[in-house]
């Protein structure tokens, strides 16, 4: 019965490694204004299983290849978003996240926190091997919203990339079209996103709110 329970064990740790080593290759082609039209393709594992996707006029339609053994969804209708509940109030949305007001991350927005996600948007630009091609305009209600990603897209517009996006502080728009190819291994990406979490500043967003709610279920338990 040990020999059985250490050879399954061994089964599933090698077919983890498989699944984190093994590479997924990806490439889109879309554009967004009103509304999002895209067409893109991920292979796993050099075309062991491909998924393809498309969206276009508010339809999605996608297909699934494992093996050669291929798998459609007709195109349908988009769901319409369900009715939204009453909004809660500031005091209630700030006590549901585990916390007061002030725990919101707009707090957490200082040199420290934005260093971090810098870094970690490089690292997942090497990561990814992205190859984009990108033109159009964008921008966001907050001006220096649209200042960071400035600052990002400079950033991509470097190697084999070619990025012509222009910057509104006035007004927030989208207007963008281009494609984006790449791959990645999945080890990497988890690998850069545990150390993001990790990292001193991002660690105090997340981490009160683990201590905060363990308090609670603690007063639960004892009361």
């Amino acid at each position: 019965m040990s020999e059985v329970l250490i050879y399954t064990l061994i089964t599933l740790v090698a077919l983890l490694g498989i699944v984190l080593l093994a590479p997924f290759h990806f490439d889109f082609l879309g554009e967004y204004a009103e509304n999002l039209s895209l067409q893109g393709r991920v292979r796993w594992a050099g075309g062991l299983l491909t998924i393809e996707i498309i969206r276009s006029e508010g339809k999605f339609d996608w297909a699934v290849s494992i093996l050669g053994i291929k798998r459609s969804n007709p195109i349908g209708e988009e769901k319409t978003p369900k009715e939204k509940k009453p909004s809660k109030s500031k005091k209630e949305r700030a006590e549901s996240r585990g916390g007061d007001s002030s725990t919101n991350i707009s707090s957490f927005l200082n040199l420290q926190f934005l260093t971090a996600v810098k870094d970690v948007f490089h690292k997942l630009m090497r990561t990814l091997h992205l190859v984009l091609n990108l033109s159009g305009t964008y921008g966001f209600d907050d001006p220096s919203l649209t200042g960071v990603t400035l600052g990002m897209i400079a950033a991509l517009n470097r190697g084999g990339n070619s990025i012509d996006l222009h910057p509104d502080f006035i007004r927030a728009v989208v207007d963008i079209r281009g494609s984006m190819r790449g791959w990645v291994i999945p080890l990497q990406i988890l690998a850069v996103g545990i150390v993001f979490l990790l990292k001193k500043p991002v660690r105090a967003i997340w981490w009160p709110k683990i201590k905060f709610r363990k308090k609670q279920k603690e007063a639960v338990q004892y009361a």
